[in-house]
């Protein structure tokens, strides 16, 4: 196979555990576009596949200042809070955070991984803001 093809599958999935102010967090990830060479020289745009435990939260609230964020929510259920409002998602939707709104996604559920694809474009040095945990 070309080396600008890869399957997903063989990509090994990272599990993150951190804590912040009072929050914990937890998610597993793999880094799609980084397994495809977007290292030192940036792809237009960087692709995640992300895997969120039962009632977990995978980072605080923040916003990024420029970066753009899409998200395809494969299987599983949650919730996304953006700029104060919080709206239910299940597998299929699809949703996009522009650079500079606070946001974050995370499982409300109690039995069920929430599973996602996060798309973002890059755009060379951006900041992150944290709100709250």
């Amino acid at each position: 196979m070309p080396d600008w093809i890869i399957n997903q599958n063989n990509i090994p999935e990272e599990h993150q555990e951190w804590s912040w102010e009072s929050g914990n967090y937890e998610r597993f990830r793999k880094h799609i576009s980084v397994a495809l060479g977007n290292t030192d020289e940036q792809h237009p745009f960087d692709v995640e596949l992300t895997r969120i435990p039962p009632g977990s939260k995978p980072c605080p609230v923040h916003a990024h200042g420029k970066r753009w964020e899409f998200f395809i929510v494969v299987s599983g259920s949650g919730h996304v809070y953006r700029n104060g409002e919080v709206v239910d998602v299940k597998g299929g939707d699809c949703f996009m955070q522009p650079g500079g709104t606070r946001h974050r996604i995370y499982n409300a559920n109690d039995s069920e991984d929430l599973v996602y694809y996060v798309i973002a474009n890059e755009v060379g040095q951006d900041t992150v803001d944290r709100f709250e945990t």
